[in-house]
């Protein structure tokens, strides 16, 4: 899935029930844009719009009250987020979203999906697939902050996105992202990556890449498995 690829396409594979009208009404109605490299998209407390990643990779974040950041979850090109503002366009976000690459992504007017959504069953159908698949990411994001170390929590995270975001010549995450991720401080994210470096499992290289070495000793270290079927994200 690239940059290649219509809204048009993104919509009837995530909303495979939608009409067909429906779909194009929302090619027609998309905001297409484009991206930098850390650029905050949406700010906290404002709701973000519905949106779908068209290329490139997003994060959730948020400064919590000690000045820590925390990331919910890493988004790729196909990503439809933003839908708690359909059902409440006014309400506050929590999060913001943050660009960690170059990329285009399409928003809509929640108002209009929502109009839209009332319309067709098929498509009020899709969002609410996509919502329960979200809620379940949440539940295994909340799992592994609340019962695994940072140990594992690291390696729930390189193995989950290592070889797409930090195995590459140019990392798309920072090591600081990296912390966020596992939700402690950069002292205790590199005490953490240096030890899972001498225990041979991987290896860090300048510019910011870690590769993984062994990724079936990370895996052994995961405490909190994704359920069957649930969504890589």
């Amino acid at each position: 899935m690239g940059a290649d690829e219509s809204v048009a396409s993104h919509i009837a594979r995530l909303l495979r029930n939608a009409d067909a009208g429906t779909v194009r009404r929302l090619e027609d109605a998309a905001r297409q844009q484009t991206f930098c490299r850390r650029d905050v998209l949406h700010a906290r407390g404002i709701q973000v719009p519905p949106f779908v990643v068209l290329d490139g990779h997003v994060m959730y974040r948020r400064v919590v009250e000690t000045g820590q950041v925390r990331a919910a979850l890493i988004a790729g090109p196909g990503y439809l987020g933003g839908l708690r503002s359909i059902s409440d366009p006014d309400g506050d976000a929590l999060y913001e979203l943050v660009a960690l690459t170059d990329g285009t992504w399409a928003t809509w007017d929640p108002r209009l999906v929502r109009e839209l959504a009332l319309q067709d069953a098929g498509l009020a159908v899709g969002f609410l697939d996509l919502s329960t698949e979200f809620a379940m990411v949440l539940n295994v994001r909340l799992d592994e902050q609340s019962f695994a170390s940072a140990r594992q929590r690291m390696a729930a995270i390189l193995t989950r996105y290592g070889e797409a975001i930090f195995d590459t010549r140019h990392p798309v995450a920072q090591r600081a992202d990296l912390a966020a991720m596992i939700g402690t401080s950069r002292v205790m994210m590199y005490r953490t990556l240096r030890g899972l470096e001498t225990d041979g499992l991987v290896k860090r290289h300048h510019g910011g890449g870690i590769s993984i070495v062994d990724y079936e000793g990370l895996v052994r270290l995961i405490q909190v498995a994704a359920p069957e079927g649930a969504p890589a994200l």
